[in-house]
């Protein structure tokens, strides 16, 4: 019986030729002698008919492969894939630490207060400023430092305390100096800049610039300069101005700075609300934003002999409409590519055009959704990173070189010698207090594969409760972000209740107005249009500790009363808990009766605490004296436990089935060490 079709399930060469020759054989028995000749025609012809399907069904294979994630090996199918679900993927990651510098400055008058001599602190007046190029190493690995380091200044970049300084004495105990600490976070990698000026051709509708380096691991910024003559570089500063147009000093060119966003889509950016801007010159480089600062109750603080002691600040944001912008995009080979926008600025139109008619091409041209262009003849300039790895990893105290610094003193005066600011910058030194953490290599296939998998888009709004915290817990910390917050619902609005920390690591319920108007203005662009939203200060319940135990004689009983106190501030640290949970007794009761010289607990009692320099909340668990469980001792027991200035009572732990029961918008603190109290027995 002929055979009138061939098996498609043959794939390769030999099963597809065998089907070929079959077939034949079957259907035309006439040439089947021609077949077996390797010199014949026939042959030759079979034999080219089976490579052609053997290469076509390997392509419909490796096409098929390449579109499924979990078959597919090419990185280059997988970079297409992630780009068709909006997912970005990274490049390699630089480790990061935080370091110390410090110098020694010589005692003088404050800088806020004229002519009056103050050996209690350092001279503000010779205090150095240490621009963010500077290059730190540890070996042959370099690390470059985040921000600016000013040493008149208490605070950092992001809004927080940041500078310590400890006397130095001579022979006689006379203070010489002060040794004057700054931290920072550093970041592995180098920065370099990218030039390069505009053409003609350059200028088309979303315009691709290809960085030359292969190892880049961000873009810090972009900024054009309106000219092709430029022979100096922009200063590292001009950089980071939070304006999209500006002059960076008085008779410079304007300055085009261009932001990065998560889509060329993106209308509005949240920045500071700059104030150091006259007519957009920048007048003070090193302090070009406004801020806020407050002493620990909440009042502005007055610029006085105090002032080094402020400990919390605020910058003021707010969003800003935004047309200069770009995407980032890393390549399949590694490279990073720059993608900019496709509007054309109105300028650009002919003058001669009638207003009607300029306003008709307007509508066309001038569509600056997708962000603007940059101009012909401009030139550009791309600071970025280059580096990162694993091997950027480092250990602790490695960093102690300076490879490169820049450093001015711009709140010296011509009374201060060269001398003195030679001596400041010799006595400069660093050193990182944390290992490296971050570092990672760009990711492989295996990674690419578990991003696309199991990363979803977040959906840039808030609908639930726990998206209001999560959006108020990553707005950005210089402009505020409070320790604690929990949503809830109550009479159809929204209700955020925040908690903040205070300098010596109490939570405080201190909302400054700063700190609430930036909450509003971040919550605006990401709540639901008939979501109303309140914002409250949460509770703070302090309590206390009264443990009676059994003690091991063979046991230093110190040691084994610190070890008590210390495992109760473990299992009460703030750190460790959340807004509304509730407290376990019974859990802290175990580990207290397994530390070492620790035979029996006794009891525990404890004890709410309000009033004084405690917090004004009152803990609405019942006490002894409100319930059944009331004994004559009570008061006593109350005496018993010393609180200076404030109301305790002890709580009814039977009550309450030996849980301290958490309000959805309160936290339980115990205030100070004093308030964990150990009494012993020995046998």
């Amino acid at each position: 019986m002929a055979t009138n079709h061939i098996n498609y399930l043959s794939r390769d060469f030999e099963s597809v030729r065998n089907e070929i020759l079959s077939f034949s054989k079957s259907n035309y028995p006439q040439l089947s002698d021609n077949f077996g000749n390797d010199a014949s025609i026939s042959s030759w012809i079979v034999d080219v008919m089976a490579d052609c399907v053997d290469n076509l069904n390997y392509h419909i294979d490796r096409t098929f492969q390449d579109t499924q994630i979990n078959s597919t090996t090419s990185k280059t199918a997988l970079m297409n894939i992630a780009r068709s679900n909006g997912l970005k993927i990274p490049g390699p990651k630089a480790g990061m630490c935080e370091v110390t510098f410090s110098c020694i400055l010589p005692v003088g008058y404050y800088q806020f207060e004229t002519n009056s001599n103050d050996i209690s602190q350092p001279n503000w007046n010779v205090a150095p400023v240490i621009q963010r190029n500077c290059v730190i190493s540890a070996g042959n690995i370099n690390y470059t430092i985040d921000e600016n380091v000013d040493f008149s200044e208490q605070f950092n970049a992001d809004a927080c305390s940041n500078r310590t300084y400890t006397p130095r004495r001579n022979a006689n105990g006379v203070i010489t100096g002060y040794t004057v600490t700054k931290s920072v976070i550093a970041t592995a990698g180098t920065r370099k800049q990218y030039k390069k000026i505009l053409t003609d051709k350059d200028i088309t509708p979303f315009m691709e610039i290809m960085l030359p380096d292969k190892d880049v691991m961000n873009i810090e910024s972009i900024i054009f300069k309106p000219t092709s003559n430029l022979s100096v570089a922009p200063e590292i500063n001009e950089y980071y101005v939070d304006e999209e147009e500006y002059y960076y000093r008085e008779g410079a060119l304007k300055t085009y700075r261009f932001f990065e966003v998560e889509a060329l889509t993106d209308q509005w950016r949240w920045g500071s609300e700059i104030s150091g801007l006259d007519e957009k010159i920048i007048k003070d480089k090193y302090n070009c934003e406004s801020y806020v600062d407050y002493t620990e109750t909440g009042r502005k603080d007055t610029i006085d002999s105090d002032a080094s002691r402020r400990t919390t600040r605020y910058y003021k944001g707010q969003w800003k409409p935004l047309r200069q912008k770009f995407v980032t995009e890393y390549t399949d080979n590694g490279y990073l590519k720059v993608i900019f926008g496709s509007g054309v600025d109105y300028r650009q139109f002919p003058t001669d055009n009638s207003v009607y008619s300029q306003y008709r091409l307007s509508r066309v041209m001038n569509n600056d959704m997708l962000g603007v262009l940059p101009k012909e003849g401009w030139t550009m300039f791309i600071l970025y990173n280059v580096g990162g790895g694993v091997e950027t990893n480092i250990a602790k105290g490695a960093i102690n070189t300076i490879k490169s610094m820049q450093v001015d003193f711009p709140h010296a005066d011509t009374s201060i010698e060269t001398a003195v600011r030679s001596e400041v910058i010799r006595s400069m030194k660093v050193t990182n207090n944390t290992i490296g953490l971050s570092g990672k290599d760009a990711p492989s296939v295996a990674e690419i594969k578990n991003f696309i998998k199991y990363n979803t888009g977040s959906q840039g709004r808030c609908v639930t409760l726990k998206d209001y915290q999560c959006r108020v817990m990553s707005m950005p910390p210089k402009f505020g972000c409070p320790y604690r917050v929990i949503g809830s619902e109550e009479n159809n609005k929204i209700v955020l209740n925040v908690l903040g920390m205070s300098a010596n690591g109490n939570l405080s319920k201190a909302l400054p107005s700063t700190l609430v108007e930036n909450m509003e203005k971040y919550l605006s662009h990401y709540k639901s249009i008939n979501d109303y939203v309140e914002i409250r200060s949460g509770k703070v319940y302090n309590v206390g500790f009264l443990i009676d135990v059994f003690i091991d004689k063979s046991y230093n009983s110190a040691d084994v009363v610190s070890s008590i106190i210390k495992t109760v501030k473990d299992y009460m640290d703030v750190d460790t808990k959340d807004m509304g949970e509730d407290i376990f007794i019974g859990d802290l009761n175990k580990e207290i009766a397994t530390l070492d010289g620790v035979i029996s607990l006794i009891d525990i009692k404890i004890y709410k605490i309000n009033g004084g320099s405690y917090s004004t909340d009152i803990c609405p668990l019942p006490s002894m004296a409100d319930t059944e469980s009331s004994v004559c001792g009570e008061r006593e027991d109350n005496a018993k436990f010393h609180v200076n200035g404030a109301n305790a009572e002890r709580i009814d732990l039977d009550a309450i089935d030996s849980v301290l029961l958490g309000d959805c918008n309160a936290m339980y603190e115990v205030r100070n060490d004093n308030d964990i109290q150990v009494r012993i027995k020995q046998r």
